[in-house]
């Protein structure tokens, strides 16, 4: 469904949900500005009260393209990633982890491929992408993975990224749902591939993080949880209504 605009005239704006990142804050909206350089309009860092204060660290920069949306009374990734998309205002939309898990500097490289494609993924699982976490965690990211493609399709094999490049007409028609962590991403990329958006993915390599706390990489338990959420909304899409 994209149309042929000129890719270097689009202006990017890149949103940071964020929670207790205040070690990993300030790297990632730098990394960010030096790597998408004239294109970028803004980094919106949606935060949800993080008790170490990552709020008042961006206030602080005092930097007129990083805009802060500070959430008192509402918490979650998939939300916070939501109000962050209806707050943007550029041509393009670009989200990824405030962790740094996924290099800053592979985003120009996803934003040049929508001359062509309305929606770009950076992968861990196509040719040239890479996942060095441990085995086991690794193993229960493809399982779910294989699991998605299994009952949505194979037109995307990375349904966890969390990383993509999107225009930003493509959510006049794609909604995913605000509950939820992770599962918001298999959500989207299933809405849009059934709404015929054009998706390529891009090769990318996972980073170890360095800083902080993850929020999913935990004990088996918050695993079995995080794997039976992903479950189910990938059930509720194949065979309820969305």
């Amino acid at each position: 469904m994209q149309t042929n605009n000129n890719i270097n005239e689009f202006k990017v704006s890149v949103i940071l949900p964020s929670y207790n990142e205040k070690d990993n804050i300030v790297e990632a909206i730098n990394r960010i500005s030096n790597a998408v350089c004239e294109q970028l309009l803004e980094i919106i860092i949606v935060d949800d009260n993080s008790p170490d204060l990552t709020w008042k660290l961006v206030e602080e920069l005092n930097n007129p393209k990083v805009k802060l949306i500070r959430r008192i009374n509402e918490k979650g990734l998939a939300s916070a990633l939501d109000d962050g998309i209806r707050a943007a205002q550029g041509d393009v939309i670009v989200w990824l982890d405030c962790d740094l898990g996924l290099s800053p500097e592979e985003i120009p490289g996803l934003v040049s491929q929508l001359d062509k494609y309305d929606i770009a993924i950076g992968s861990r699982y196509v040719k040239g992408g890479k996942d060095p976490r441990p085995a086991f965690r690794v193993f229960v990211s493809i399982f779910i993975n294989l699991y998605a493609m299994t009952f949505l399709g194979f037109g995307v094999r990375d349904y966890t990224s969390g990383f993509a490049a999107v225009r930003k007409e493509v959510f006049d028609k794609v909604h995913f749902s605000r509950k939820g962590f992770g599962e918001y991403f298999i959500d989207f990329a299933y809405k849009a591939k059934k709404a015929g958006y054009k998706i390529i993915e891009m090769p990318c390599v996972y980073n170890i993080r360095t800083e902080g706390v993850s929020k999913s990489d935990g004990d088996l338990g918050t695993l079995f949880r995080l794997g039976k959420d992903y479950g189910l909304r990938v059930l509720k899409l194949r065979f309820g209504k969305y």
